[in-house]
Order: structure tokens, then C-alpha cells, then sequence
């Protein structure tokens, strides 16, 4: 019967001491997150070591932006994950990643846990009562009576257990769980990442740990022996950008992959986030002649930045070459001052400030009020402020002779009503798409009739080159004079 007994003693030892945390025989070489740290010395099995310079050579396991405050319990799992945020997990191969402390299976053969807390009877204090795992004697097996997650330096010790309630502990392996930051002496063994092939180069960041870097200026950071010019005998990468020569148009500069033309290999800058581009028109300040002002893109001088109109007619009159036709320009002698202010009147303004806080177009020193907009309703629309105007007052209208909403000094035709077919709704003459007159069919509607035009179906773009033939066209060219407002450059 003795002999029984002692069998049965030695199985269930045996069980027990396999449900251990495998902290305590651990393997010094077992490194579970592959960051080159074994488990034995990873404050952060779970997560990798990624050795920032600026923290030195005190290699804790842990990467260098780990924020504490995101793992309460410091246990390597983040709180959104982390079943028991405040408590740590006990990394011993039975579910560490639940965040929870536990050392063996519940009811596990063998091993009796009655009030299935997790810790095995012959370990717990209070083997009919679990465990609440609250941060207070959670080792012990039994349920706490005080409670508190009042933590004021928010190092994740409770201020109850804390030594320095109001300095945070600093995690260096060194008295961790007393709540006051310290220091490791100088002298004390660091860890060293270890160099193979003893190129310099520490094996986790070797791609060849068993072959040194030849050290030629030439990807001497990769461990490996390398030409210059080849990453891989199947695609050339001569900047190892990620991006074979082949394909690169900067095969000897790296792209630098700031989301912006990062498929075609060269180093570029986000010319907009340095110039800025104001009125939005997608051209930047820099190179914008009206930077307050949007394009309006009408395939008539549309890099310059400023708005302006193409009449129908291409020989309508400009007088004063500030891209609006003279029967559109209020002011067919005066150039438009394109600065964000009534730029579609066709009259220069007279403004003193560019800072116009409440955007009415009257700047803040001539605005009688800066924070309210004038709301432009023929009633001292130029002290900026908003008012009203009494109903019975008499206020001049714009003509509208045909009586088709747009007004005769907008309207091509003011005696014939707009048709409103969803084709040049805004030029007040009935038309067919794709025709500007009876007599001349132009589908492109670029004022090249169809039997002349090269490029039937795509306009003409106006630029001072081969603008007879119809077709548009991209060329090179100064921006000289334009007298007559017609589109073609006097040269």
C-alpha cells in the first residue's frame, strides 16, 4: 500500500512541477519574439527589441517606444488586448496572450484547483475561494478585500503598494516592483547581441551572420559580401531603394517614399506642403500670378493661376489683356487686379491688406466690422458689414431682356432664351451639343469648324503654337504680351 502511495506522490510532483512557469527552467536559448534577446534576460519576450541608439547599450528586450501607460500591468500585452490589464500575465506556455497570471490548466489532470482560479490547491492559500486579481497579493490565491486603482504617477503600481506613489517606477530590471525609479550601476554585465562572423555587424541585423561584410562603400550596413551595383543576380537594385533598375529613373538615388511618386524610384519633395497653394486651384503660390484667386480652367491660359473667359467668338476684343472679353468687363480699359476681391467684375481694387478675417473681400483695415462678412446686397457694400435693406426700397436690377435667368450683360444673346439642355447653360443662347452655329458644326466647340479642325473632338489649346490645325498641344513657351486679349501671344 506504501509503495502506492509513494507512486502516486511521485506522478502527481511530477505533473506539477511540468505546470510550472517556464520562467524557472527556462532555456537560455529559447528567444520566443526573435529579437535576438533570449527569454532569460527579455523584459519583453512578447515584443521585440528594436536597440535605439539614443538609450545606450541598455538592452532590456524591449522596444525603445514602448509606452507604459498603454500596458498597465507592464506585462508586454497591450490594454486592448489584455484580459487582465492590471495584472501581469506569467509567461508559462499556458495561454500567455489571455494577459492573465495562471499556473496550470484548471482541473488539470493531476493537479487539483477547486475554486478553478488558476493556481493548483496544494499552492493556494485559499484553495475554496479564488483569486481576485486586482494587483493585491494575486500570487496567493486568495480574494482581496481592499481594492484600488488609484495609481497618481501612473507607473502601473498602485499607490497603496507604491514606494513613490508620485514618481514612476522606470522598468530596468533593477527593483521593478517597489515603484521608485533607480539606476543600474555602470559596472553591472550588459547584454551583448552577438556578431558571428565578427564583421561588426550583430546577427540580428546580418543578413549573411556567417559571411563578413567586405566593407567596399557599398551596402556595407547588410553584413554581406556584395558588387557594387547588384542586390540580387535576378534584379539589379544599384540604390536598393526596393525598385530594379530596370524600372527606376533614378537607379542611383533612393526613392524616399513620402507617398508622392514613390513608384518611380527617385527622391522627391512635396513641393506644396513647403509653397502652399491658397486659393486651392491646384496650382502652387510659387508659380500662381493670382495666388488668391482660382483658375478658372477653361483651356485658355490655364497654368497662369488667374481666372479668365473665352468668349465664343475668338476675335472678341480685350482691351485691357486681363483675360475677361470686353463684353464681360465692366471696366474694358482697366486690368483686373486678380487678388481674391471681385476678380470677376473685370476692375482693378484697390486693396491695402491682404488679411481679410471674415473673407468678405474687404481687408480688416478698411472692414468697419472684421469679423462679420458684408452680405453684398447693394446697401453700403463697401463698409463690411452685413446689413439689411428695407423690402420697399427700389434697387436696381440687371437687365434680362429675353428673360431666361441670365442676365444681358452675361448673356451671348440677349433676345434669344437659353435652352437649358445641360450643354453652355451659361452662355444665354439656345445651342445643340456639339454645334456653335447652324452654318459651322464644331463638336470640340474650340471655334475651328469640324471640316478645318485636325482634332474634331478635342479643343484646340490656345498657346501661340500651330493654333490653326485644331489639336491642342504642350510646348515650352515664353509668357510675353498678349495686346488683343485673343489668346495668341504678339510675337
Amino acid at each position: 500500500m506504501e509503495k502506492h502511495y509513494f507512486l502516486g506522490f511521485l506522478l502527481l510532483l511530477t505533473s506539477t512541477i511540468g505546470m510550472m512557469p517556464g520562467s524557472v527552467f527556462a532555456n537560455e536559448a529559447i528567444d520566443s519574439d526573435g529579437d535576438g534577446v533570449p527569454n532569460n534576460i527579455d523584459q519583453c519576450p512578447h515584443l521585440l527589441e528594436d536597440y535605439d541608439p539614443q538609450y545606450g547599450n541598455n538592452i532590456d528586450g524591449c522596444p525603445a517606444d514602448f509606452v507604459p501607460w498603454y500596458d498597465a500591468d507592464y506585462d508586454g500585452i497591450p490594454d486592448h488586448i489584455d484580459n487582465c490589464p492590471t495584472v501581469k500575465e506569467t509567461y508559462n506556455k499556458f495561454q500567455d496572450d489571455d494577459g492573465c497570471p495562471d499556473l496550470a490548466p484548471v482541473n488539470a489532470k493531476g493537479v487539483y484547483d477547486s475554486d478553478g482560479d488558476g493556481y493548483p490547491d496544494f499552492m493556494d492559500a485559499c484553495p475554496n475561494r479564488p483569486e481576485t486579481f486586482n494587483g493585491i497579493d494575486d500570487t496567493d490565491g486568495c480574494p482581496d478585500d481592499t481594492m484600488t486603482s488609484k495609481d497618481t504617477d501612473r507607473d502601473g503600481i498602485s499607490d497603496n503598494l507604491d514606494a513613490c506613489p508620485l514618481e514612476p517606477e522606470n522598468y530596468n530590471g533593477f527593483q521593478d516592483t517597489d515603484g521608485c525609479p533607480d539606476t543600474v550601476d555602470s559596472t553591472t554585465s550588459q547584454y551583448q547581441f552577438p556578431d558571428t562572423d565578427g564583421d561588426g555587424i550583430e546577427d540580428r541585423w546580418d543578413a549573411c551572420i556567417n559571411e563578413p561584410e567586405n566593407y567596399n562603400g557599398y551596402l556595407d550596413w547588410d553584413g554581406c559580401p556584395d558588387v557594387p551595383g547588384v542586390t540580387s543576380l535576378k534584379a539589379p537594385d544599384a540604390d536598393y531603394d526596393g525598385i530594379p533598375d530596370d524600372v527606376d529613373d533614378c537607379p542611383l538615388e533612393r526613392e524616399n517614399y513620402n507617398k508622392f511618386q514613390d513608384a518611380d524610384g527617385c527622391p522627391d519633395v512635396l513641393q506644396f506642403m513647403i509653397t502652399g497653394d491658397s486659393d486651392g486651384d491646384g496650382i502652387l503660390d510659387d508659380v500662381d500670378q493670382c495666388p488668391f484667386s482660382k483658375e478658372t480652367y477653361n483651356k485658355f491660359q490655364d497654368d497662369d493661376g488667374c481666372p479668365d473667359y473665352v468668349a465664343d467668338n475668338k476675335m472678341t476684343a480685350d482691351s485691357d489683356g486681363d483675360g475677361i472679353p470686353d463684353v464681360l468687363d465692366l471696366c474694358p480699359t482697366q486690368p483686373e487686379t486678380f487678388n481674391g476681391f471681385q476678380d470677376l467684375d473685370g476692375c482693378p481694387d484697390k486693396m491695402m491688406s491682404s488679411i481679410d478675417t471674415d473673407r468678405d473681400g474687404i481687408s480688416d483695415n478698411l472692414d468697419a466690422c472684421p469679423l462679420e462678412p458684408e452680405n453684398y446686397n447693394g446697401f453700403q457694400d463697401t463698409d463690411g458689414c452685413p446689413d439689411s435693406v428695407d423690402s420697399t426700397t427700389s434697387q436696381y436690377q440687371f437687365p434680362d431682356t429675353d428673360g431666361d435667368g441670365i442676365e444681358d450683360r452675361w448673356d451671348a444673346c440677349i433676345n434669344e432664351p437659353e435652352n437649358y439642355n445641360g450643354y453652355l447653360d451659361w452662355d444665354g443662347r439656345p445651342d445643340v451639343p456639339g454645334v456653335t452655329s447652324l452654318e459651322a458644326p464644331d463638336a470640340d466647340y474650340d471655334g475651328m469648324p469640324d471640316d478645318v479642325d485636325k482634332c474634331p473632338t478635342v479643343a484646340e489649346r490656345y498657346n501661340g503654337f500651330q493654333d490653326e490645325d485644331g489639336c491642342p498641344d504642350s510646348i515650352e513657351y515664353l509668357k510675353l504680351a498678349d495686346s488683343d486679349g485673343d489668346g495668341i501671344y504678339d510675337d
